[in-house]
């Protein structure tokens, strides 16, 4: 078993519904990385849900990429 990341840019992440409820790893243009699961996403905003203190709320603006490993069979 193997894993791969995907990388999403800006561009792709406003009003993606494929990463909605997803386990990802948010890098903001500060180069600060925050963990956790997606709850919402529109075209200005993603809301990130950690194990630690709750509900956080980035604007697509301060948001440099996204990215989520996938399990991949080889």
């Amino acid at each position: 078993m193997g894993k791969r990341q995907i990388i999403y840019t800006t561009k792709q992440i406003a009003g993606s519904r494929e990463l909605l409820d997803k386990e990802i790893n948010l890098v903001t243009r500060e180069q600060r990385v925050w963990h956790g699961y997606i709850t919402a996403i529109d075209q200005d905003k993603v809301e990130l849900k950690d194990a630690r203190s709750g509900k956080h709320t980035f604007p697509i603006a301060e948001i440099d990429k996204i990215y989520r490993e996938v399990v991949t069979d080889y």
